[in-house]
């Protein structure tokens, strides 16, 4: 589970900002919460809003731009070639990420700072017993290591100044690194792309069985009438999806009709590219990154999507989710509680993000959110003309 990403001098972020998943003492919704063995409960989701500009998918952008470094093309990085660095504009200062997260049972920290040309420094803790303890540490090429020493210094020599040691050591099977380089590679989903990848559904609906049930009972529940769904070609590149209807006439007899995936709304085929990799994070309890939610989906079919997420009889396993959005409908105290709605919002003078969560605002109980997010009361809303849209 995630507890809290912070990062600085990332495209439209110069200062450090901070997503924290850690409950505020908000009373309201405490059955959403997750209570693993922190002392504060966690958040399963968190939604973040803004003007278009604003910033708030470089938040994402940030995360993943992490990852990459970790276990994408930008963890392949041979010695002298560019690291993604995306400075603010004229900043000249290294960026840098910092993840706080559990895995297994532990607390781990770890971060890193780099511009364009290498690695200006690394770290990375973790609280096997209760307490904080390192697992190695680097500033402008300089390692500190407390166990386990001759092996790393041998692995920090191969270790080019480019490149992360979470990296490298893993290269080389360092069991002191690996659990954090697992939840990475396991437990960071993202859901970015414009148009989503059908791959996982897909593979759930090959696999058959209770895969295959568990989709088509989500298409049946988001009533988009679909009763059956088959694949055909499944080695092609893009392989032929087939979609089964049921019609029952006046006179009560059945009919059933086929429409290819392509043939289906929008909304029917981004629903149906993104439940698969949904269902399939619930059962990992993965971290779920999702820019835009709502993109092509009906307003009910996103808050189902949010639902499962934060109804513990179905997310058994602590999965969490990020988004971004601008679905105004989404801003319901009996759907998210106070610290679950957050901002993203351009500074008039700098033009840097500036992120905050609407816990920081006096926001009573029972409140309609909705009608002073639109008001401009909490900020990070488009303006036209110096007045919003909604105000006219």
């Amino acid at each position: 589970m995630l507890l809290q990403f912070t990062m600085e001098n990332h495209r439209s972020i110069k200062s450090s900002a901070v997503v924290s998943f850690l409950a505020s003492r908000d009373k309201s919704l405490e059955e959403y919460l997750l209570h693993p063995d922190t002392k504060k409960p966690l958040l399963p989701a968190i939604a973040i809003y803004g003007a278009n500009a604003a910033g708030k998918s470089n938040v994402l952008h940030a995360m993943m731009t992490m990852k990459d470094m970790v276990i994408g093309d930008a963890s392949k990085v041979s010695k002298g070639q560019k690291l993604p660095w995306e400075p603010f504009s004229g900043y000249k200062e290294p960026t840098s990420f910092e993840i706080v997260f559990l895995y297994q049972g532990v607390r781990y920290a770890y971060g890193f700072s780099f511009d364009a040309e290498s690695i200006h420094s690394e770290y990375l803790y973790h609280w096997p017993n209760g307490r904080e303890a390192l697992i190695f540490s680097r500033e402008n090429g300089v390692y500190e290591f407390r166990e386990n020493i001759s092996e790393q210094i041998t692995l920090s020599n191969r270790t080019p100044d480019n490149k992360l040691y979470l990296v490298s050591s893993n290269d080389w099977n360092l069991p002191q690194t690996e659990s954090a380089f697992k939840w990475f590679l396991e437990k960071l989903t993202f859901l970015m792309e414009e148009e989503p990848d059908a791959s996982e559904t897909v593979a759930q609906i090959v696999h058959g069985g209770d895969r295959k049930a568990r989709i088509l009972k989500e298409l049946l529940i988001a009533d988009l009438g679909i009763t059956d769904v088959s694949v055909k070609n499944i080695s092609l590149k893009m392989p032929i999806i087939t979609t089964t209807h049921r019609i029952i006439h006046e006179n009560g007899s059945t009919e059933y009709f086929q429409l290819l995936m392509d043939q289906e709304s929008a909304g029917t085929q981004h629903f149906f590219t993104r439940i698969g990799g949904w269902l399939q994070a619930l059962e990992n309890g993965a971290l779920l990154v999702v820019d835009e939610i709502e993109d092509s989906l009906h307003p009910l079919l996103t808050r189902r999507l949010i639902e499962m997420v934060q109804d513990q009889s179905i997310n058994t396993r602590g999965t969490q989710l990020l988004f971004t959005t601008h679905d105004a409908m989404l801003l319901d105290l009996t759907l998210f509680r106070r610290d679950q709605i957050w901002f993203a919002e351009k500074n008039e003078k700098t033009c840097a993000t500036e992120l905050f969560s609407l816990a920081s605002f006096s926001a009573r109980k029972g409140e309609n959110v909705r009608r002073g997010y639109l008001q401009g009361r909490f900020g990070a809303i488009p303006f036209i003309g110096g007045d919003s849209a909604w105000q006219r």
